[in-house]
């Protein structure tokens, strides 16, 4: 099975664009090798700010890609705790909640690959979820 797939605010900002057609073709290959890809449901609060960018988001998560579509994940408790415990791990505060939250969402799977424009800050708190493979990649490089 393919590793799962992890996109980070920095993924939804080029995914419909020129800029994103690499990315668009990775997540194509995993829904063909029967990956899943996903984000937490907190990107969207990230992402969806402005009639404009909430329209092209909502596009991209309609888009069907090979029968599959981005899944988001909802903070429910079991995950509110996996999100302190990467926090805690790291040393870090509720400044890097969202980033953690990408942590956290990687912990069902064996490996992931998280889609971010920001690799150093997902790298630092990868190690709160011990087991898991994370694998980082901004959206640009692909």
């Amino acid at each position: 099975m393919s590793p799962a797939i992890v996109l980070d605010a920095g993924a939804f900002d080029v995914l419909d664009t020129s800029t994103g057609t690499a990315l668009r073709a990775l997540l194509r290959r995993a829904a063909e090798r029967g990956g899943e890809t996903k984000s937490p449901a907190v990107v969207l609060a990230e992402v969806c700010r402005g009639a404009a960018r909430t329209r092209r988001v909502e596009a991209a998560l309609a888009r069907d890609r090979d029968g599959q579509r981005i899944r988001i994940v909802p903070t429910d408790e079991r995950l509110a705790k996996l999100v302190g415990a990467v926090l805690y791990a790291a040393g870090r505060g509720s400044e890097a909640l969202a980033d953690a939250h990408v942590v956290a969402v990687c912990a069902a799977s064996d490996a992931a690959v998280v889609v971010s424009s920001d690799p150093d800050d997902i790298a630092a708190l990868a190690p709160g979820v011990p087991g898991v493979r994370i694998i980082v990649r901004r959206p640009t490089d692909i």
